[in-house]
C-alpha cells in the first residue's frame, strides 16, 4: 500500500508503528539470558538439566558410580550399563520418536524388579526425566507417579523434592504454570526440610520465573531476591548470573530501564567467573541491545548486535543465539525504516531456528516477518505470514504470541479486522483473568509455604532447644563425675598440705610470739640505752669539763687531773659502744640466711642423689629482708625442692639468689623430665607457691616442657 499525503498518514503504517510499541516485550522477549537449560518455549526456567539433557543432581554420581566395573557384582554390573545404554538411545534426538520410546520402556522394564532403594530412585528419576522429552504425557505421567510413590515411601526429603521438580519442570514445559508452581513449591519444601539450600533457591528462581510470565513482577522479584542471597551464601556464579538477567528482563518489561541497567551490569560481573565467559558476554550485549530497543534508541540499539555477530566463530556453534542476534539486528534496521539488506538475515534466523527446532523464536521471526511485509505495503505477504504464526503459536500454546498474531491480522486484514479484534479482546481478557488467578493462587501458596517453613523452624528450634539442654546435662554430669575423681585423687595431697600449712601457722604463731619478745627487749634496750646516754655519760661529761676549766691549781694535781680526764674519756667510750649495741640486734642476728638456703639445698641433694650448684651476690641485701619474707623464700624453697625430689628425677640443681636492678632474683633450674604447665595449674603446690609469692609482693614465672626440664624464677622488690 503506498502512503498518503503527508496530512493523512498511511493506517497499516500507522498501526504499525503501534504494533511495533505494544509488541516490544512481546516480541524483543527473545534472549538466552541464562547458562544451562534445555530448549523450551520457555528458555529461562532453571531448569533440572544440561544441555546434553543430563540432571544436574547428586543421583547422577549415584548412577555413575554404580556403573563402574564391580567384579563382586556382575549381573549388577550388565543391568546397569544396559540400563546406561537404553536411556541414552530415549535421549538420541537422531532417532524415530518411536524408537526412543522403546527403549525407555526397556530401561524402566530393567529397574522394575530392583529393591526399593536410593540407587533404583536415581535411575526411575533419569527415566523420568527423558520421558518428558518423548512427547507422551501418558508415559510421563506413569513413570513420574511411580517415581513420586518410590519417594514417599522411602520417606526422604530431598527424593521428594526432586520427584516434584521433575512434574514442575514438564508443567513449565507445556506452559501449564498452576500446576508447575505448587510442584516447584513443594520441591522448595522438601529441599527446605531437607537442609538444601542451593536446590531449594534453584526452586525459589523457577518459581519467580514463572511469576513473571503471568506478569507478577513484584513477586517474582521477592522470589529472585530469596534466592540471590542463598546463591551469594554458596557463592554460586552461575546462579546469580541467571538471577540478574531474570531481574534485569522483568525490569524492561516494566519500563523501568535504569534499573533494568543496574541488573545487566551486576550479571556482567559476573562473567569473568563462569566458563564460557565470551559466550555469555554475547549474550549480555544482546540483552543491552533489546534494552535500547524498547527505549526505542534503536540506532544505539544496533551497535550491540553489531558487535556481537561479529564473533561468527563463537556464534556458529551457538545456534539459537546466533538466530536472535540475526534477528533482532534486521528488526532495529526495520523499526528506522531501514529496509535494505533485512529480509536475507531474517530468513537466516529463521532457518536457524527450524534447525534446532525453535518453535517460539519461528513464531517470533514469523511475526517480523509479517510486521516488515507490512511496512513495505505488501500486505498480502504480511498476512500469510500473520496467519502462519498464528497458528504455530495456537498450536504450541503460546498465547502471548497468539495476542500479537491477532493484533496484527486486525490491521493488515480490512476485511475481518473485526473478527480478529473480537478474538484478540476475548483472549486477552481471558489471558488476564487467567493471570489474575495465577496471581491470587500464587500469593496463596507462598503464604501457606512461609507459615509451613516457619512451623518447622518452630519445631527445630524446640528439637535443637531439647538436644542443648539434653548435652549439657550431660556435661554437667560428667563434670560432676570427673571433680569425684579428681577430690579423690587430691584427697591425700590435699590432707598433707593442710598438715603442713598447720605446722607453719603454729611455726608462724611461736615466731610472732618470739618477735614480740625480742620487741619487749629492745624497747627495754633503748631505755637503757637512752639513760646511759642521757644521764651517765652526761653527768661523767660535766665532771670532765669542769675539770678542764681548771679547778686544780697544783703541779702534782695537774697530773692528776690529767689521768682523770684520761680515765673518764675511757668510761664515756666505754658506755657509748654498749648503747650502740644494744640498739642493733634482731632475730636473724646470728644466722646467714643464704648459708642457711644452701643447707637446705645441700640436704636434699644428698637425700635425692643429685648435683647441685649455689650461686650467691651481694648477700648484704638478702640479709636486709624482713623475717616474713624470709620465712615464706625458705617455705618456696622447700616447696620446690620437695617437688624435685618427687617428679623430677633430675641429676642437676641450679640455685641462684641474685640482685637485678631493684630486684631480688631466685632462679631454681633442674635438667629433669619437665611436666605440663596447662595440667599443672591446677595443683595445690603451685597455688601456695603463687600465695606466698603474692604476700611477698613478688612475681612467679615457671617455664617447663616434656623433657625439658623445669625453671622457676622469683623476683622480689628490693623494698619488700
Amino acid at each position: 500500500m503506498v502512503p498518503g499525503a503527508n496530512t493523512v498518514r498511511n493506517p497499516i503504517m500507522k498501526r504499525i508503528e503501534i504494533h511495533n510499541t505494544l509488541s516490544v516485550r512481546k516480541v524483543f522477549y527473545n534472549r538466552e539470558a541464562f547458562l544451562t537449560f534445555v530448549y523450551s518455549p520457555n528458555p529461562n526456567v532453571m531448569s533440572t538439566y544440561f544441555p546434553s539433557q543430563r540432571r544436574e543432581f547428586h543421583y547422577g554420581v549415584i548412577l555413575f558410580l554404580s556403573l563402574l566395573p564391580l567384579t563382586q557384582n556382575a549381573q549388577e554390573q550388565s543391568s546397569s550399563l544396559h540400563i546406561k545404554k537404553y536411556v541414552n538411545q530415549a535421549e538420541d534426538q537422531s532417532l524415530s520418536l518411536g524408537a526412543r520410546k522403546k527403549s525407555l520402556h526397556l530401561a524402566y522394564r530393567l529397574i522394575s524388579k530392583a529393591p526399593d532403594d536410593s540407587l533404583k530412585y536415581a535411575r526411575l528419576s533419569k527415566i523420568v526425566e527423558s520421558s518428558s522429552y518423548l512427547q507422551d504425557s501418558i508415559l510421563f505421567h506413569h513413570l513420574a507417579k511411580e517415581g513420586l510413590t518410590l519417594a514417599k515411601d522411602m520417606d526422604r526429603p530431598h527424593h521428594l523434592g526432586d520427584a516434584h521438580w521433575n512434574y514442575g519442570a514438564y508443567y513449565l514445559r507445556i506452559k501449564n504454570y498452576d500446576s508447575s508452581y505448587v510442584h516447584y513449591n513443594s520441591a522448595y519444601k522438601y529441599f527446605t526440610a531437607a537442609h538444601n539450600q542451593y536446590y531449594a533457591a534453584k526452586m525459589l528462581y523457577n518459581m519467580a520465573y514463572i511469576a513473571g510470565q503471568t506478569h507478577d513482577f513484584t513477586g517474582a522479584e521477592i522470589l529472585l531476591f530469596r534466592s540471590i542471597k542463598i546463591f551469594e551464601k554458596h557463592n554460586k556464579s552461575q546462579q546469580l548470573y541467571r538471577c540478574y538477567n531474570l531481574l534485569g528482563n522483568h525490569a524492561d518489561d516494566m519500563e523501568e530501564f535504569d534499573k533494568s541497567l543496574t541488573y545487566y551490569n551486576k550479571a556482567s560481573r559476573l562473567l569473568s567467573q563462569l566458563d564460557d565467559r565470551e559466550y555469555y558476554r554475547l549474550q549480555h550485549w544482546n540483552n543491552l541491545g533489546v534494552r535500547l530497543y524498547k527505549m526505542k534508541l534503536y540506532e544505539e540499539a544496533i551497535p550491540y548486535f553489531t558487535k556481537a555477530l561479529a564473533h561468527t566463530d563463537k556464534l556458529q556453534f551457538k545456534p539459537a543465539l546466533y538466530a536472535k542476534l540475526l534477528d533482532n539486528l534486521a528488526y532495529s534496521k526495520v523499526s528506522l525504516g531501514n529496509y535494505d539488506n533485512v529480509e536475507e538475515p531474517m530468513q537466516r534466523a529463521m532457518t536457524l531456528h527450524d534447525s534446532i527446532g525453535d518453535k517460539a523464536g519461528t513464531v517470533t521471526n514469523t511475526l517480523r516477518f509479517a510486521n516488515y511485509y507490512g511496512k513495505i505495503g505488501d500486505t498480502l505477504t504480511a498476512i500469510e505470514y500473520a496467519s502462519q504464526a498464528l497458528k504455530l503459536a495456537e498450536k504450541n500454546h503460546f498465547t502471548p504470541e497468539v495476542l500479537l498474531a491477532l493484533e496484527m491480522l486486525a490491521v493488515l486484514d480490512a476485511n475481518n479486522a473485526v473478527y480478529h479484534l473480537q478474538r484478540h479482546l476475548q483472549l486477552d481478557k481471558q489471558l488476564n483473568a487467567r493471570d489474575r488467578n495465577l496471581r491470587n493462587k500464587f500469593t496463596a501458596i507462598q503464604y501457606e509455604t512461609n507459615k509451613y517453613i516457619q512451623e518447622n523452624e518452630k519445631l527445630f528450634r524446640q528439637r535443637l532447644w531439647i538436644s542443648v539442654v539434653a548435652v549439657a546435662i550431660s556435661l554437667i554430669l560428667l563434670l560432676i563425675y570427673w571433680n569425684a575423681q579428681q577430690r579423690t585423687k587430691n584427697k591425700q595431697l590435699l590432707f598433707e598440705r593442710e598438715q603442713q600449712q598447720l605446722n607453719e601457722d603454729l611455726f608462724l604463731m611461736a615466731l610472732e610470739q618470739k618477735n614480740n619478745l625480742e620487741k619487749g627487749r629492745k624497747i627495754e634496750r633503748h631505755r637503757i640505752s637512752r639513760e646511759l646516754h642521757d644521764a651517765v655519760i652526761s653527768k661523767i661529761l660535766s665532771i670532765r669539763l669542769r675539770l678542764e676549766q681548771g679547778y686544780f691549781a697544783a703541779k702534782n694535781k695537774a697530773t692528776i687531773e690529767k689521768i682523770h680526764l684520761e680515765q673518764l674519756q675511757e668510761v664515756e667510750t666505754e658506755i657509748r659502744n654498749i648503747s650502740h649495741n644494744l640498739k642493733s640486734n634482731s632475730l636473724w642476728y646470728d644466722h646467714d640466711f643464704l648459708e642457711i638456703m644452701e643447707k637446705v639445698i645441700k640436704e636434699k641433694s644428698e637425700m635425692a642423689n643429685f648435683e647441685y650448684v649455689f650461686h650467691k651476690q651481694n648477700p648484704e641485701a638478702w640479709e636486709g629482708l624482713d623475717d616474713i619474707t624470709k620465712i615464706h623464700l625458705s617455705r618456696m624453697l622447700d616447696e620446690i625442692l620437695q617437688n624435685i625430689y618427687k617428679y623430677a628425677a633430675c641429676t642437676l640443681v641450679k640455685a641462684s639468689f641474685t640482685t637485678i636492678d631493684k630486684n631480688l632474683l631466685v632462679t631454681i633450674t633442674d635438667n629433669g623430665r619437665g611436666f605440663n604447665q596447662t595440667k599443672a595449674n591446677r595443683g595445690i603446690g603451685l597455688k601456695n607457691l603463687q600465695d606466698r609469692t603474692m604476700k611477698i609482693n613478688g612475681t612467679l614465672n615457671i617455664n617447663s616442657q616434656k623433657g625439658g626440664g623445669t625453671t622457676i624464677r622469683i623476683t622480689i622488690p628490693l623494698n619488700s
